[in-house]
């Protein structure tokens, strides 16, 4: 197999290595985390292509984004607080997404994505497997800190559905591999969002397999819920039952999401329309438990910061996104087409994901490939008309030499 992938735009691959890079992580640089440079760097360079890049038109439809841009950095300009970083984090893939879509992408690119998302695939599982120390002991842990390479996990997961779906059979067995990274990791939502992306591919798949992969989904998970590993994640007593998952549950261990949520929930109703400002959620998280700053709720987050107002908002440019893509589906073909489906199919993921992670800051490790992979789509979509536009203009020409002899 060629391991390059020359029909690649450059920036396409940066995403794909520093999404890796960024799971990988290590020591900080210049009081920096790692998965920092990972989000900034293709941030950057995006951001260069789009001021100062004339070739190519932006495909990606911003106007659907627009509202929702503008409200960060209205809400970031009135903000009395330290949050710039994280507005810009919340805006970043979007423009990483329109970046993208400026490139000519060919068949011969497509086939280079198909690669390299492969590779991702392959990378991914190789940096869990020595990050949670299987790789030495030979043993599943107790427990890790594996929650962002989980959601990276999910979102190639989203591929190898949609390709598989599109008849990639292969494909089905890289799944497989990438679905037992939050059994390791021990990530409750994980499971339920990576497992979600092949019966809920919104790429075409017969009913049967829908039904036939749920009930295996589901008996698996059943069985994996009875383990002294998941009982201890799931109960503070490490023993417990269906039953027993309940949210008023004392026993039910929420990691403390709990004592949060709820202190959370009555300050909102303090400004519940329009929030209480840019990334104020993050001095409220740190008074209730200083070690933590983050809510692990973003659906929560963002009611908090930007009010219900904003949250609509939010909700809204998604459904829309999805729909956008989806509709996109039914006049694509080939490769094309599995992109939009794969890039619908995230969003889903991505929702579920939000009510019990901060995945919307994310962008390193779920974010920026996301929009990477619409912005492909986009831009594929409009090569291909574009060519097919010029072959018309020659035959037609052709046409009226003919008929003028």
């Amino acid at each position: 197999m060629k391991l390059r992938l020359d029909n690649l735009p450059s920036l396409v691959k940066l995403v794909a290595v520093t999404t890796i890079i960024a799971c990988i992580g290590g020591e900080a640089i210049l009081g920096y985390q790692i998965s920092g440079f990972a989000w900034l760097i293709p941030l950057l360079i995006s951001l260069f292509f789009l001021l100062f890049d004339r070739k190519g038109k932006i495909k990606f439809p911003v106007i659907i984004w627009m509202p929702w841009i503008l409200l960060v950095i209205i809400y970031q300009l009135v903000s009395n607080m330290q949050s710039f970083q994280r507005s810009i984090m919340l805006i970043c893939p979007l423009f990483i997404g329109m970046a993208v879509s400026k490139f000519t992408i060919t068949e011969k690119s497509l086939k280079d994505f198909t690669k390299l998302y492969q590779y991702m695939a392959l990378c991914l599982f190789i940096v869990v497997i020595f990050k949670s120390g299987i790789a030495l002991t030979g043993m599943l842990p107790k427990h890790t800190g594996l929650a962002a390479e989980v959601m990276t996990g999910a979102l190639i997961c989203t591929l190898l559905a949609g390709g598989y779906a599109h008849g990639r059979k292969n494909e089905l067995g890289w799944w497989l591999a990438l679905a037992t990274i939050p059994i390791i990791s021990v990530t409750r939502m994980g499971m339920i969002a990576t497992s979600a992306s092949l019966p809920m591919t919104l790429a075409p798949m017969n009913i049967v397999k829908r039904v036939l992969f749920v009930g295996i989904i589901l008996f698996i998970g059943f069985n994996l819920f009875f383990t002294e590993r998941i009982q201890h994640k799931m109960f503070y007593s490490g023993r417990g039952t269906l039953q027993d998952v309940r949210w008023d549950n004392p026993d039910f261990a929420t990691s403390g999401r709990k004592v949060i949520w709820d202190q959370m929930q009555r300050e909102i109703e303090r400004k519940p329309w329009f929030g209480h400002g840019a990334n104020a959620s993050e001095s409220f998280v740190r008074k209730i438990i200083p070690s933590l700053t983050h809510p692990h709720n973003d659906w929560l987050r963002l009611r908090f910061d930007y009010g219900y107002f904003g949250t609509t908002l939010f909700g809204l440019s998604l459904l829309i996104q999805l729909i956008h893509a989806f509709r996109f589906t039914r006049k694509s073909t080939g490769d094309t087409k599995l992109l939009f489906h794969a890039g619908a199919s995230s969003v889903v993921v991505f929702v579920l994901i939000m009510f019990t992670d901060n995945i919307i800051l994310y962008a390193a490790f779920f974010g920026n490939m996301q929009f990477t992979i619409f912005g492909m789509a986009y831009a594929s979509y409009f090569s291909q008309q574009k060519k097919e536009l010029e072959v018309n203009k020659i035959v037609f020409g052709r046409r009226r030499i003919k008929i003028r002899w």
